[in-house]
């Protein structure tokens, strides 16, 4: 362990050049077995200490030292994570490396890397749990790095099986028990000549975490001139994960997800299957890669000109699953590379909508409970329901999927499925058929059917996307649930045509008429460095109403050099007058390269003669650009007038909440608005103040060390005792949180700056970071009668009640480099295991610099000393 000692010495010591020099020096360089020196050299104290360190330098011999190393791991050339990683001394039947190093892994380890576990029921395992897979697996090889710590191991196709859900599972966290409540507010004066009008608006998410257990509520608080501020609660339910079913249960008030069926809110409970669950290679729909190998061949896959997989395959057929899509839709390019270095070279095409799942997936989603009416509607219908929804991935491509909707008025069923055309593209087909009872005034009973039809294509010759297309036909008997409930709310199949219904100021999502059909295009097209195109459609009607709703936008984007351009036509009637409209903008970096603060110009024009000219000059402030504000001009134009108005725009990104603000004025109105958002989190161990959370958040904790900021979002830094979220984070998927080495103070160190989490969903995970927070001193130790202290002797550091804070090791001339040392606290040198000598330290009788390193000289006995023994020699 002398090797990985020093290495942690070396890293320690950062600005301590001479014996940063001499500890990289011991550990990076492996001592050749032809030459020898007199370990006299390294004399710390006689007998047994000498014979210790002329074993060490034998061992050296040999190559590195075994022992925990932190190292980068990559399987494939893939980075996989950072990690610590024990290493033993090869042995005579494995291939020999330059440093004489076998990384150890445990059965799991691998497993959890994805070698197939049935390939290791027979492998050889050392003593201490190492599994010589190299033995067992054979082209299985290792490269170990050691001057930059990374290792990499190639493992051939053949070895590599899925992780079993149970390994994936074992790695999420729960994370740690809190109470949380995630706030928003914001408000607005308005005034202009005839008078003012004041609103505020908030909401609260809040919950509280126990273990897998998630108690949420949301509520919102809503306030205006006229009217008194109340509050309102939207969604209360308690929700987990069922562990191996891989699902998530919910009971309370919630809604259901808008897959197969429209969106119910309701009052009871759900079971819908979580596929975030699944690993990134199974996530997503990816087709099976298909071919015929020649002989042992390499296997080599292009999406967009980038390698996304390599694999080695036996002769004859193969099929690759587990495909790594890095988009919905595209191209893959084939190579297969046979044994005498002949290629076979071919395009495999796929798609993908919505619905479709990978071969031999499944998901599922069971709901019952009562029908909960938005607030504020028509109807106060509440009637109980069963929705159930399957999809399920076939060979080929195909996913076939249904489902049902059971209520006492209502019933319906859906099936329908989808297939992956290869070159043609992605299509899904679905019916659905509908019983809807006591509908209008007369009670009637009507039946239909909704059919749909959704389309997705990717060109890659041309670098088209069809992203969505779709359209869905309705019978005039057709209702969904929520078209239903409203209906008989309503009393009447035309609740269009209803004047007093229509103005009597209730919210109601249908009173625009019963849907008959809808269709929607969304095309995009790259055109290199010339930008790019795009275009969507979206036409609804409707029966018992002859107009459409129509919108209708295209657009055109390109830049020159850093400035960017962009043109865009709209049309929208069906709501009111047919209104198009021109736009066109300009965006241009002001200021040295580099620069965040740009100027923009943009006009809008459209066809009721009304027109807006804006220039506006925006940037941020600030290292980590947490400060940005924009001000700007703009004059509106109608047919009887023109108003040149100005405005003032600023966000502030704080460790504590994120406040914005706006003032804009012209010749008639004057209107600020403001705002804040926010969270507060309380934990056993602290309370903060922090920006909004997400779903999953992650708690960075350096105890004691204010202020250190984190990598991954701007303005986040630990409050006053040393503690911070990271929201939003990703649930079942390792997530690395790195600290800003930039944000620390002198006077605190930090071991190791990354670390990785995997939350599950829902959780508040802890990232702890090892944290010293005193100076940092270079310490000439010497005994009473001026020896230095023995060179690679161990030095620990303890506080008064005899904690240990930190270890180090002693270079030469008694030099120890120590981190986190408090103005109080005991100094100890062990030789072979023994106090050599103990030193009281009280730095307030030292003359040190606040900031840097400090040096002191000290004197001790060489005395047979513990912590909890006399405080050895005072300071001199």
């Amino acid at each position: 362990m002398l090797r990985v000692r020093m290495c942690a010495f070396a890293r320690r010591v950062k600005s301590w050049s001479s014996v940063s020099l001499s500890a990289v020096g011991l550990t990076a360089t492996a001592v050749h077995a032809d030459y020898s020196f007199d370990s006299s050299f390294l004399e710390i104290g006689g007998g047994s200490a000498s014979a210790e360190v002329a074993e060490q330098v034998k061992a050296m011999s040999q190559g590195q030292l075994p022992g925990i190393y932190r190292i980068d791991l990559s399987v494939d050339d893939r980075l996989i994570e950072q990690r610590d990683m024990n290493f033993i001394r090869e042995t005579a039947n494995q291939v020999s490396t330059p440093n004489g190093l076998f990384p150890c892994f445990s059965l799991q380890a691998l497993t959890e890397l994805g070698v197939d576990p049935a390939r290791l029921k027979d492998a050889d395992i050392s003593s201490d749990n190492c599994v010589y897979f190299n033995r067992e697996l054979t082209g299985v090889t290792y490269d170990y790095d050691f001057n930059k710590q990374q290792l990499n191991l190639q493992v051939p196709q053949a070895f590599i099986g899925d992780v079993p859900f149970e390994i994936r599972r074992k790695n999420w966290n729960d994370g740690e028990q809190v109470a949380f409540a995630n706030y928003s507010f914001s408000g607005s004066n308005y005034n202009n000549q005839t008078g003012s009008r004041q609103s505020q608006f908030g909401s609260v998410h809040s919950g509280i975490n126990s273990g897998a257990w998630r108690f949420r509520n949301f509520s919102t608080w809503q306030k205006s001139t006229n009217v008194d501020g109340n509050w309102k609660s939207v969604d209360t339910y308690v929700q987990r994960d069922l562990g191996n079913m891989m699902a998530i249960a919910t009971l309370g008030e919630s809604s259901t997800d808008s897959d197969l069926f429209d969106t119910i809110s309701y009052r009871g409970a759900s079971v819908a299957s979580d596929m975030d669950m699944l690993p990134d290679d199974a996530r997503n729909f990816a087709p099976v890669i298909r071919g015929v190998a020649n002989g042992r061949s390499l296997v080599t896959l292009r999406q967009r000109g980038y390698v996304i997989s390599e694999q080695w395959v036996p002769s004859g057929p193969f099929a690759l699953k587990g495909l790594y899509s890095t988009s919905s839709n595209g191209d893959i390019e084939v190579t297969v590379e046979g044994p005498n270095g002949e290629r076979q070279v071919y395009i495999q095409s796929f798609s993908s909508v919505p619905y479709m799942l990978r071969e031999g997936q499944q998901s599922y989603s069971v709901t019952a409970g009562q029908f909960r009416p938005a607030d504020g509607t028509l109807n106060s219908e509440k009637p109980s329901f069963v929705q159930g929804t399957y999809r399920r991935g076939l060979t080929e491509g195909t996913t076939l999927f249904g489902g049902s909707i059971v209520s006492q008025q209502y019933k319906s069923a859906l099936i329908g499925f989808a297939h992956d055309f290869a070159g043609f593209g992605a299509i899904s087909l679905d019916v659905t058929h509908a019983i809807s009872d006591d509908i209008g005034t007369d009670s009637k009973t009507l039946s239909g059917q909704s059919y749909r039809f959704r389309y997705a294509k990717s060109i890659d010759l041309t670098d088209t996307s069809f992203s969505l297309v779709g359209y869905r036909y309705s019978t005039s008997g057709y209702y969904s649930f929520n078209e239903a409930i409203d209906a008989r709310a309503n009393n009447t199949l035309t609740p269009y045509v209803d004047e007093t219904l229509n103005n009597s100021g209730a919210f109601s999502p249908y009173l625009g008429g019963h849907m008959k059909s809808s269709f929607t295009a969304n095309v995009s097209q790259q055109l290199g460095s010339y930008g790019g195109m795009y275009a969507n459609l979206t036409k609804t009607d409707y029966w018992n109403r002859a107009q459409s709703n129509t919108s209708i936008q295209v657009g055109y984007s390109f830049s020159v050099g850093q400035a960017s351009y962009n043109v865009g036509l709209a049309q929208n009637s069906g709501t009111g007058d047919d209104i198009r409209s021109l736009s066109v903008s300009v965006s241009i970096p002001f200021g040295n390269p580099g620069s965040t603060s740009r100027v923009g110009l943009s006009t809008n024009q459209d066809s009721a003669g009304n027109a807006s000219r804006n220039a506006t000059f925006s940037g941020s402030q600030f290292q980590d650009d947490s400060l940005s504000y924009n001000v700007g001009v703009n004059q509106q134009i109608s047919d009887d007038d023109r108003v040149l108005g100005s405005s003032i725009a600023a966000r502030y990104n704080a460790a504590n909440a994120i406040w914005h603000g706006s003032y804009n004025r012209d010749q008639n109105t004057r209107q600020s608005d403001y705002g804040v958002e926010g969270a507060i989190v309380a934990t056993r161990d602290t309370v903060m103040f922090t920006q909004p959370l997400g779903e999953t958040n992650i708690i960075v904790a350096t105890p004691g060390a204010a202020n250190v900021g984190v990598l991954t979002k701007s303005g986040i830094k630990t409050n006053s005792s040393g503690y911070t979220v990271i929201p939003s984070a990703q649930p079942y998927r390792k997530n690395k949180v790195s600290l800003n080495t930039d944000s620390l103070s002198d006077n605190t160190d930090i071991a190791n700056l990354v670390q990785e989490v995997t939350p599950n969903r829902g959780a508040f995970v802890l990232a702890n970071f090892e944290t010293h927070n005193g100076r940092r001193l270079l310490i000439s130790v010497n005994s009473s009668d001026g020896k230095p202290a023995p060179f690679a002797a161990e030095s620990q550091l303890f506080d008064l009640n005899g904690v240990l804070l930190s270890t180090a090791m002693v270079a030469d001339k008694g030099r120890v480099f120590m981190t986190g040392v408090p103005d109080k606290a005991r100094l100890l040198i062990n030789v072979n295991g023994q106090p050599w000598c103990s030193k009281t330290l009280d730095l307030s009788a030292y003359d040190l610099s606040e900031t840097g390193i400090g040096q002191l000289h000290i004197r001790c006995d060489a005395t047979l000393v513990t912590p909890a023994a006399p405080q050895g020699t005072p300071d001199e």
